[in-house]
């Protein structure tokens, strides 16, 4: 393994999900982006064919085979989500790897070069598969300059005059994991190092991680490796032993998928922020004290509500009136009365209220004067009428 390398790749990749970051991508997520993808009318006829059950597999198959991931239902999303799986629903290395394998077996490899060039021509009347089409550049210049050399040289290919500029996401992914896979690690190396990838994402995409993926994900991936070939030889002409024939080994597969995915959520989710991003860092250059003195550091200020109590005022308005209406947010709800309003805070385990009139004239000294009651300070309960 070439750790210079690997370490560059994760250094680029994090340069590239920054920059999107900055250009205002608010939400950074594998999928569901809008891209032109191929419809297959034999999977739309066989809609007819099967029952309710089975028709969220259909397509779920299709999605596999196309990356039209849209007709999924949401909850079959979330469980692709959490366990890594995101690529499958994007035509690109995974897919060409798992499909090509077997007839790159029975050729000499003097015929390699010639079929991807060929399947490179005939996949470029097609829309969208910008991760696809990238794959093959990559393999193509493979076949000539070698494995490290091929690959850089085809994503400099890209940049200029392939999905660069509209697929950059896309682009940011490919090489992210080609590149720890062409670093030469192999083994329980490759899983973790994939796993510091997911890291990496988590990160910028917002969410959670579990380390139950070092476990499930490369099960899953075997799993649909082996599984895809038969996927893609059944889909044509998609007669009907073929159709109920695939819907069976794919229903397997997803019973695995949702059993692995309850189990995940049963377990404490691990949250992905800066502090966190640094001590893996750390661990990758193996400054094991550094991430020691960093963890006691940030575990001290967990759970640590550092918020300002509220000031003591002299006298402190009271809305007498009935409740109209409550707006919640995030760090604030908003009670308004009759009579004013009261803005309440939940400050170090106290709600603390800040109330006012709802309206106030020329003469509003005097009104807040009969108005206001003596106050000792800032209530820590709710106001009258007030329900939780």
């Amino acid at each position: 393994m070439s750790k210079p390398w690997i370490l560059s790749i994760l250094a680029i990749t994090l340069a590239l999900l920054t920059l999107q970051k900055i250009q205002e991508v608010r939400t950074i997520k594998p999928y569901f982006r809008y891209d032109r993808v191929v419809k297959l009318e034999s999977f739309k006829e066989a809609r007819s064919k099967v029952t309710k059950d089975e028709l969220e597999l259909l397509k779920l198959w299709e999605s596999i085979l196309t990356g039209r991931s849209a007709p999924l239902s949401r909850m079959m999303k979330d469980h692709y989500q959490k366990l890594g799986l995101n690529h499958l629903f994007t035509p690109s290395g995974f897919h060409l790897s798992a499909v090509m394998a077997p007839l790159m077996k029975l050729l000499k490899p003097s015929y390699h070069l010639p079929v991807i060039i060929l399947l490179g021509i005939a996949l470029s009347f097609l829309p969208g598969m910008a991760a696809l089409k990238r794959m093959l550049l990559i393999k193509g210049h493979q076949k000539v300059l070698g494995l490290k050399s091929g690959f850089a040289a085809a994503l400099i290919v890209d940049i200029f005059f392939g999905s660069f500029q509209s697929s950059t996401l896309s682009f940011t992914y490919s090489f992210l994991f080609l590149g720890i896979i062409y670093s030469g690690v192999r083994g329980g190396g490759l899983i973790i190092w994939f796993f510091m990838g997911q890291i990496l994402l988590a990160y910028f995409q917002n969410s959670d991680i579990s380390f139950l993926l070092l476990l499930f994900s490369p099960l899953l991936n075997l799993g649909f490796t082996i599984l895809m070939p038969l996927l893609f030889l059944m889909s044509f002409p998609l007669w009907d032993w073929q159709l109920h024939l695939g819907i069976s080994l794919l229903g397997i597969m997803q019973k695995l998928v949702n059993f692995c995915s309850s189990i995940t959520l049963q377990f404490t989710a691990m949250e992905v922020n800066i502090i966190f991003l640094i001590m893996v860092g750390f661990f990758l250059v193996r400054r094991y004290k550094a991430i020691i003195v960093l963890a006691l550091f940030f575990c001290s200020g967990l759970n640590v509500d550092r918020a300002r109590a509220p000031g003591m005022p002299t006298n402190e308005f009271v809305p007498q009136g009935e409740i109209t209406k409550t707006i919640y947010s995030e760090k604030e709800v908003m009670v308004y009365f009759r009579d004013g309003k009261c803005r309440m805070r939940l400050v170090r385990g106290f709600w603390w209220e800040n109330c006012s009139p709802s309206k106030r004239g020329s003469r509003s000294r005097k009104l807040l004067k009969k108005l206001s009651y003596p106050s000792s300070g800032p209530r820590k309960f709710f106001p009258r009428g007030w329900r939780t």
